[in-house]
């Protein structure tokens, strides 16, 4: 079950900066960290301080990004390269702020719900995984007569810290579900998933990550202010 809590933005101003700041995470991090030219356009991604939290952004003019597969893949490329180093909190695509100000009295107003999520993310990962009967499996059945996303859940629970169930959008789709790990608990899980491959032929498995926690907790700017979601 997920719950948020939405944090005022107030009516801010721009204070005649030309540069916004676009928004791709939070972490814990009291230092000014540069990370490259690693950008949607190549920009230099770089830390904003708050106190002892940190916005991860880059400067840009655009107000808005379009939302398309290559500035996805950028966005998320972005986060796989800060959270190989750092817990993450991971921002929507699309944050851009009108300029560094406003961005600090968000993170200001956001602070102490940000340092209560930050335990929940703090050295995990998510990974997804998706199981698809074959065209000409029997039936949805396994041997021993129980659904298959109970018996391929419960190895895969025992490895993870937590998990979240997304819709089943297909009919030959039985098992749609995103898992917490811990980092050095990853090798253990795939291990599992590679195991269950050979154990269940008739189904195709579709794993994927690790990625930032989208589905566990994220920051999602609108115009009451910030939205913090968690998964429970």
């Amino acid at each position: 079950m997920a719950k948020s809590e939405i944090l005022g933005a107030g009516e801010f101003k721009d204070r005649g900066t030309k540069t916004r700041k676009y928004l791709y995470a939070i972490i814990p991090c009291a230092k000014g960290k540069g990370f490259g030219d690693i950008g949607i356009e190549g920009e230099n991604v770089y830390t904003l301080i708050f106190r002892d939290i940190a916005a991860i952004v880059s400067d840009t003019l655009e107000a808005e990004y379009e939302l398309t597969e290559q500035n996805a893949r950028k966005h998320d490329a972005v986060l796989r390269q800060i959270m190989s180093d750092h817990t993450v909190i991971p921002v929507e695509f699309g944050t851009v702020f009108q300029n560094d100000v406003i961005l600090k009295q968000l993170l200001s107003r956001a602070y102490h719900p940000i340092k209560r999520c930050l335990p929940l993310v703090d050295n995990v990962v998510e990974v997804g995984l998706k199981a698809v009967t074959m065209k000409d499996s029997p039936n949805l059945e396994g041997e021993l007569g129980k659904p298959y996303p109970e018996e391929i859940l419960r190895p895969l629970k025992e490895r993870a810290v937590r998990s979240t169930s997304g819709e089943i959008f297909s009919d030959r789709l039985v098992l749609n579900e995103s898992f917490l790990v811990k980092r050095d608990g990853l090798s253990s899980f795939s291990e599992e998933v590679a195991r269950l491959e050979e154990e269940y032929p008739t189904l195709r498995f579709l794993y994927s990550g690790p990625w930032a926690p989208y589905n566990f907790v994220h920051i999602r700017i609108g115009r009451q202010g910030i939205e913090i979601k968690k998964s429970e």
